[in-house]
Formats: structure tokens, C-alpha cells, sequence
């Protein structure tokens, strides 16, 4: 039997009121070729029940595992996965009848797109919608870092996401599968930012592709990970943030340079876009750590570390600014 051309990957966690939607809206796709991968995570709420009869789909794999985190759950999915081309889809959201379809066609239009994405229509509980967000165009989730000069304004979709995940969320990520055999990249144990750290990764590899339609549904409710509010949590996600654009951001700059920008009006830009949250220090150090050598030095991923002390002190930081 040979190989989808496509493999959608769940990550599940804890939203029995949302997956059968999730996994319907894959399932009635308007394209067909395909299989579902659903990934448990340790959900203790009704979640495991939901996904029983759906055991028995021929296109549907399940597994289930402890709980280990939302990019355990996607690397555990992608190993499972067949397809030629692989989309993310969270267990809350749900995708257009057509995402699939426009997606493929996007690819095979460009062999040079290795990850593509879409507008995204933001959704309550209920499925009422609270908007379209046009990718950078509008509901950025923080205001610019400046005035400008900025990356965005170059016309480079690679460039304008060190600035923000204009792309959202996980379910809007879709690429192929040679950025996992070939170029071998994962999902980072981030909590918050572990799709933007793979796009940003992606960028090295080839083009992004936006389409522009709203084709997957980002759900907005009151147990979204985004939407925790305690200032702990706050400065762990703008942590995540500057870390994960200043460890791209020097190579997606580097690779625009050789593709003939100026290095001094990139590195103008660069420092006038990447996000800081009020820590312009913070900002400078982390770059400093980082370096320019193509490879992401051992201290600087150390960082990731929870008990590290310079992340203490920068979630501190981060987490007492406004």
C-alpha cells in the first residue's frame, strides 16, 4: 500500500469538548489522500473516550503516551506520519473543508516553499468568529519594538517573522517532509513557542508560502496555554520569545545579505524589530550568547533549562515589566 500524500498530526491534550470537531474537520476534508495521526498527551478529561470509535477509521492512527508536553506530542505524530507533506492541526482547532487542498496546491506550484500557512479565522468556544487575522497585517499580539526601520517592511514573509508569529499557531504550520529526514529538525521543548522556534528553523531551508485565506480556525477559550495570565507565566512566554528570535535571527539576516540586502541596513533593522519587552539589555545579551556560528551553541539551547540561572532572572525581569 503506498504512502499518503498527506498526514495530518493532533497533538491531544485535554480537550474532549473540541476534538471531535478537530477530527471531523480532517476527516470531511475536500481532499482526500490522507491519513490522521493523533497524538495523546495524558489527557484526564474525557478525551480518550471521544477518540474511541475513532479507533477503527482506516485513515485514523491513535496513540497515547504520558504526559510530556505538546512538542513531545508532535515529534512522537511526525515519526508515526507517511505522508509527503505533513500539517499540524491542535485538538481545539479545525480546518477549513478546502486547507488541505489549497496547501498541496501551493507546494506543488513551488518546489522552493518548504513550509506553507494560511490566514486564520479566530473562533470562540462555540464557534462564533471573532475575526480574520491577515497574517501581519493585523492583531499583532504586541506593538513594534520601534518606530522603524523594520524587517517587516522589506517584503521578506522569512524577515517579518523574526518580528512576530504572524502564523499564529501550530494548526497553521504545513511543510514537507524533507525538513525532517533531510534537514532534521524537531519541535524544541518550548511551552510557548515551539512552532514559531520550527518555523524560524524552517526559514533556513527554503521559502514560506502564505496563503491568503482563511483556512484553519484558531480557537480563543478560557483554557488556551497563551491565555494563562499569571505574571510568572507571562515572563516564561516573552522568555521563550526573545530566545527563540535571537536564535534564528542572525543566520535569516545572513541569509538575506547573500541574497544581495545591505548587511547595515539588515542589522539596523534587526535591532529596531526583534521583540524585547522593554529589556533592550536582555535583548543584547541573548544575541551576545548566541553568536554568529552557523550552529546553535550547547549554552546558549542550555537556556532552555528551567532551573538555569540566567533564565530565573530574565523570566524574573520579564515577568515585572508592563
Amino acid at each position: 500500500m503506498s504512502s499518503p500524500a498527506v498526514s495530518v498530526v493532533i497533538p491531544s491534550y485535554n480537550h474532549g469538548r473540541f476534538i471531535a470537531r478537530a477530527i471531523e474537520s480532517v476527516l470531511s476534508s475536500s481532499f482526500s489522500d490522507l491519513e490522521l495521526v493523533i497524538v495523546d498527551d495524558g489527557s484526564t478529561d474525557d478525551t480518550l473516550q471521544v477518540l474511541r470509535p475513532y479507533r477503527t477509521r482506516p485513515q485514523v492512527k491513535v496513540r497515547t503516551q504520558e504526559n510530556r508536553g505538546a512538542h513531545a506530542a508532535l515529534n512522537v505524530g511526525l515519526s508515526l506520519a507517511e505522508g509527503r507533506l505533513l500539517f499540524v492541526l491542535n485538538s481545539d482547532d479545525a480546518f477549513h473543508p478546502d486547507r488541505i487542498r489549497r496547501l498541496v496546491e501551493r507546494f506543488h506550484a513551488d518546489p522552493d516553499v518548504v513550509l506553507a500557512a494560511s490566514w486564520v479565522e479566530v473562533v470562540d468556544a462555540g464557534d462564533g468568529s471573532l475575526g480574520i487575522k491577515r497574517g501581519r497585517l493585523n492583531m499583532p499580539p504586541w506593538p513594534p519594538a520601534s518606530a522603524g526601520p523594520l524587517l517587516s517592511e522589506l517584503g521578506e514573509l522569512e524577515l517579518a517573522l523574526l518580528e512576530t508569529n504572524f502564523i499564529s499557531t501550530t494548526s497553521n504550520v504545513a511543510f514537507r517532509r524533507s525538513l525532517l529526514d533531510e534537514a532534521g529538525l524537531d519541535f524544541l521543548p518550548l511551552r510557548y513557542t515551539h512552532d514559531w522556534e520550527f518555523i524560524l528553523a524552517a526559514c533556513r531551508h527554503g521559502r514560506i508560502a502564505l496563503v491568503e485565506e482563511p483556512l484553519v480556525r484558531y480557537r480563543v477559550h478560557d483554557t488556551n496555554t497563551i491565555r494563562e495570565g499569571a505574571a510568572q507565566a507571562t515572563g516564561e512566554m516573552r522568555f521563550e520569545v526573545m530566545w527563540t528570535v535571537c536564535r534564528h535571527a542572525a543566520a535569516i539576516c545572513g541569509d538575506a545579505a547573500a541574497r544581495g540586502r545591505s548587511e547595515d541596513d539588515l542589522r539596523r533593522r534587526m535591532w529596531r524589530s526583534l521583540p524585547r519587552f522593554g529589556c533592550e539589555a536582555l535583548l543584547a545579551e541573548l544575541l551576545t550568547l548566541r553568536g554568529l556560528d552557523p550552529g546553535t551553541p550547547a549554552s546558549y539551547d542550555a537556556l532552555l533549562q528551567t532551573g538555569h540561572p540566567f533564565r530565573r532572572a530574565a523570566v524574573a525581569a520579564l515577568a515585572a515589566m508592563p
